[in-house]
């Protein structure tokens, strides 16, 4: 049933949302029980911010820890709501919502490709808040974020 419930979560996010595409994100890891998630995406230069610098747009870098968070906020409602048929647990997961963000940019945006790692810090029923680093492919961190995200 777990793996249901992620292949699920990870099809909505990489079939049906159009701007994850737009970001060339991939799902790299989804854990049901820690609920972490990390995703990872190459440079391009639709993503760059500065073209002198050649660094990445702080909206992007803003978006992907925004989805990051998103993906372990889905996948602690849908382990809330275990035991629930499939399409109460689709329900809540296509009503989930970003209600606060706090990004801090902490280094330019340089590299040939980053990733994202989510982890809950806080899951009830309605309100669930993740923590979110992005770093490079050197692991260097570019920003940190917190979310918090309102569920079905």
């Amino acid at each position: 049933m777990h793996t249901i419930v992620l292949e699920k979560i990870k099809e909505y996010y990489l079939e049906l949302l159009p701007f994850n595409k737009v970001l060339g994100i991939g799902i790299d890891h989804l854990d049901y029980d820690s609920c972490e998630a990390i995703v990872s995406f190459p440079m391009a230069p639709e993503l760059v911010g500065n073209p002198v610098a050649g660094i990445l747009h702080g909206g992007v870098t803003a978006s992907v820890i925004d989805l990051t968070g998103g993906l372990s906020a889905l996948i602690s409602c849908a382990k809330f709501h275990e035991g629930s048929s499939p399409e109460v647990i689709a329900q809540k997961l296509t009503a989930s919502a970003t209600i606060d963000m706090r990004v801090d940019y902490l280094r330019p945006g340089k590299g040939r490709s980053f990733q994202c790692k989510s982890r809950i810090i806080r899951a009830g029923s309605r309100i669930v808040v993740s923590k979110i680093d992005l770093v490079n492919e050197q692991e260097v961190r570019i920003a940190t974020g917190t979310a918090t995200y309102l569920i079905g």
